[in-house]
């Protein structure tokens, strides 16, 4: 029988060994829905996003309000324009006109 072909016997009665492709599954699984799997870094990617945007407008309110208050400190236009409308002041030569709403 020179030309059939050999057969090769496994050990285990020609069954596949399924325990490499389990174990690979398993890590694959950790690496995608893990504590530090890929799908948890891709949301924390997200966040980190959000925050940076929430940071930068955060920063930029903060400039205004620097601003604010440096015209607070010395410009005397600012405080008395802030000093009409917020509090209802005028000045000593000024009349005031009050009109009561009628229905």
């Amino acid at each position: 029988m020179a030309g059939s072909p050999a057969k090769i016997s496994h050990p285990d009665g020609g069954r596949l060994n399924f325990w490499p492709l389990a174990l690979v599954l398993i890590i694959l699984g950790f690496a995608f829905f893990g504590d530090r799997g890929i799908l948890y870094m891709l949301k924390l990617s997200g966040e980190k996003a959000d925050l940076v945007q929430k940071i930068t407008g955060i920063e930029s309110e903060n400039l205004a309000l620097r601003g604010e208050i440096d015209s607070l400190r010395g410009d005397r236009r600012y405080i008395e324009r802030v000093a009409r409308t917020e509090l209802g002041m005028v000045r000593d030569d000024e009349l005031v006109f009050q009109f009561s709403d009628r229905n």
